[in-house]
């Protein structure tokens, strides 16, 4: 048994290292991408003055559509001296192989809420930090393709973790002590000290990366996520409740209908954190859906949001989802993503998030070198 795990931790380990090695050395950076944009993309983060009153956001809308048409979502955060932030999105439904290439437009444009101000724009296909997430998440390469060789080295990792756990496992006490304690003493040797930060990193390190598998494989199977949702009690299909149609066909209008769901939306929610709002077409005539996504504070353990459904025309509120109103699939997969790049719990979640990332990321270094250095032993006696 433990010579056919050895070949299966083996065989296994290479042929996903590559992938492993790339996809999470990219996570370790990828979890400090909010503070990696405020830092170099500040100019446009900040506005220049936070003054008394802001202008009404169906002015600010104006604004930025008669520049960029597609503009279809605005975040907007509750500190006063953060920008709001509008998102062009267009898909490219042509072949194509890279990741720039999934999108025909994706732009985030930085407007100042105070003057209209446009204070600057990030073509997200080239910027740097936005590609380390994709890197991590299709190697770059057209999100169809890529994320299944991510996705496949992830169920990989499964199987290495338990085959390593098997390997690792003592056959008694005395054993036990060299498998849990580092001697990486001066006169250890090189290959001793490599095989240790494998051997014993791995054990001290398993269950984080299995989290972390865990929650990443949710972006390449669907058959993962509907399990998940079964684990914890949903039917999948009933995970998320779906708002009404609108019933109100001939509205009367209101004025400004987007600042007053702004309105409405501080009002109810005012520990909100961030406020995003979905955009309607201004060629539409008729009233459509918008949907308001709020982050806000709370004591759950979870990332808690709220969703709200605004008639276009009228600012009326006829279908709301609140963080208690969810069910426990709704709830964390709405967690997900901070579980994932460790932002949960903020400071001390993102740190261990990078210092996991990167150990991840060289255990397929130390493993090869394992090998190697078994390999050239071999042969050396032959």
């Amino acid at each position: 048994m433990r010579k056919f795990f050895n070949k299966i931790h083996l065989w296994l380990g290479l042929a996903s290292g590559l992938v492993v090695f790339i996809s999470m050395l990219a996570a370790s950076i990828f979890v400090w991408d909010e503070e990696l944009s405020l830092w170099y993309h500040q100019e446009k983060y900040l506005v220049h003055e936070v003054k008394n009153s802001v202008l009404p956001l169906d002015t600010l809308v104006s604004i930025v559509k008669n520049k960029y048409p597609l503009a279809d979502y605005i975040e907007i955060s509750k500190n006063p001296d953060r920008s709001y932030v509008f998102t062009s999105y267009k898909e490219n439904t042509k072949p194509h192989w890279t990741a720039a290439s999934d999108y025909e437009i994706y732009n985030h444009i930085y407007i100042d809420q105070y003057t209209g101000q446009e204070l600057g724009e990030v073509d997200l296909r080239y910027d740097w930090i936005f590609n380390l997430r994709l890197l991590h998440q299709n190697l770059l390469l057209t999100y169809d393709v890529g994320h299944y060789f991510v996705g496949i080295s992830t169920l990989i990792i499964f199987i290495l973790i338990l085959s390593g756990i098997y390997l690792w496992w003592p056959k008694n006490k005395a054993a036990l002590k060299q498998r849990v304690w580092f001697r990486w003493k001066s006169t250890t040797k090189w290959k001793r000290k490599n095989y240790d930060f494998h051997n014993i990193g791995g054990i001290y390190t398993f269950l984080f990366i299995l989290i972390f598998a865990v929650t990443g494989l949710v972006w390449t199977f669907d058959w993962w996520t509907n399990g998940i949702y079964r684990i914890l009690g949903n039917d999948p299909e009933k995970v998320w409740s779906k708002p009404p149609e609108i019933k109100n066909v001939n509205p009367v209008k209101t004025i400004n209908p987007l600042e007053s769901i702004i309105l409405f939306t501080k009002e109810k929610i005012p520990n909100y954190t961030t406020i995003g709002l979905t955009l309607p077409e201004t060629t539409v005539k008729n009233p459509v859906p918008v949907n308001a996504f709020v982050r806000h504070e709370g004591n759950s353990g979870w990332d808690e949001s709220d969703s709200y459904t605004f008639n276009s025309q009228t600012a009326e509120n006829y279908f709301k989802v609140t963080h208690h109103d969810k069910t426990l699939g709704a709830k964390w997969r709405n967690s997900n993503y901070a579980i994932h790049t460790g932002s949960i719990y903020g400071l001390p979640t993102k740190i261990l998030a990078t210092l996991v990332s990167l150990f991840c990321a060289l255990l397929p270094v130390s493993g090869f070198l394992i090998w190697w250095g078994r390999n050239k032993k071999s042969k050396s006696k032959k």
